[in-house]
């Protein structure tokens, strides 16, 4: 896969809350997290075919990954899988969608915009237009990655007939409405030492959206610093193998298998492995920002949410 080096960069939009007065320096780690963002929910790491499967319609399949059921807020992920030459019915939401094409090919139709996704191609959908989602393939399933900005996902069908416009093959979307990342030409930057990720949606990309996330891929040693959220995050791994290290607990995790971090809990990933590992990422806050923390947060014994420990 590619680590983008052969793309532009942008400046990372991972913010270190910690104010700094001399900003020539970078911004030190928290000692630890605010007490205002201690958790009330662990974290649940859940691989595929033991998610919350649901029969979206004949031949259009949905695993639940993160939702309600796993006690997730404001966000649901998960793999959706359509049969050969089957389409997902025309329907709206009250909250906003992104789609990720993982395998296959497929097209994603917004009010009869057509968009042709290649591999990781990313569709975001903002709350209100009608979309729908077809297997461009008579061979093989479409599998694609999806996130809700809801807990309580709901759905409403379009008998509308909208007239099918063919969008040029690197079209991004139409300003205002649905936003295209196109894997293969978008930008990066990285979050960490080995990493190249991309943003596909957030506030500032998408005005007016409830959600954020994006791409990771990790090189051998990639990995972030030890953080913390203010909002529950979703993050399924795509490729390769990744080790999520929350609080002094270690899971690996591999083949889209994904792990709820609630808000508050302090965590990173990193690749032990020799080969890449990717990830795609979702919050259910708006604007992808991060807490740095010491270190010593993400262990066993510095867990600062521990029993006895200092408030």
């Amino acid at each position: 896969m590619n680590n983008g080096a052969n793309h532009p960069s942008v400046p990372s939009p991972f913010t270190n809350t910690v104010e700094v007065k001399d900003h020539s320096m970078p911004a030190l780690p928290l000692s630890r997290p605010p007490e205002s963002m201690r958790p009330d929910r662990p974290e649940v790491m859940t691989a595929v075919g033991s998610g919350k499967p649901f029969d979206i319609q004949p031949g259009v399949r949905l695993e639940c990954l993160v939702g309600t059921h796993n006690q997730a807020r404001g966000l649901t992920t998960g793999i959706v899988t359509i049969d050969r030459s089957t389409a997902l019915a025309y329907h709206t939401h009250t909250f906003s969608e992104s789609i990720t094409l993982l395998q296959g090919r497929a097209i994603v139709a917004v009010e009869g915009r057509e968009y042709d996704l290649a591999h990781l191609d990313n569709v975001l959908i903002p709350r209100g237009p009608a979309h729908q989602i077809r297997n461009a393939s008579d061979l093989e399933p479409a599998v694609f990655h999806i996130a809700l900005a809801s807990d309580v996902p709901s759905r409403t069908l379009v008998t509308d007939a909208f007239q099918r416009q063919p969008m040029l093959e690197l079209a991004a979307g139409i300003e205002g409405a649905e936003r295209v990342t196109r894997f293969l030409s978008a930008p990066r930057f990285e979050a960490g030492p080995n990493t190249a990720f991309i943003d596909f949606f957030n506030e500032t990309l998408v005005p007016g959206i409830e959600m954020s996330g994006g791409y990771g891929l990790f090189s051998k040693g990639g990995r972030l610093p030890a953080h913390v959220h203010d909002f529950d995050e979703s993050i399924c791994i795509i490729q390769g193998e990744a080790t999520c290290i929350v609080e002094g607990n270690r899971y690996l995790l591999r083949e889209n298998a994904t792990a709820l971090v609630p808000r508050g809990r302090v965590h990173y990933f990193i690749n032990e492995s020799e080969e890449p590992m990717a990830m795609i990422w979702v919050y259910a806050g708006p604007s992808p920002i991060r807490m740095i923390v010491d270190e010593q947060n993400a262990t066993v014994e510095g867990n600062p949410w521990r029993d006895g420990a200092l408030t």
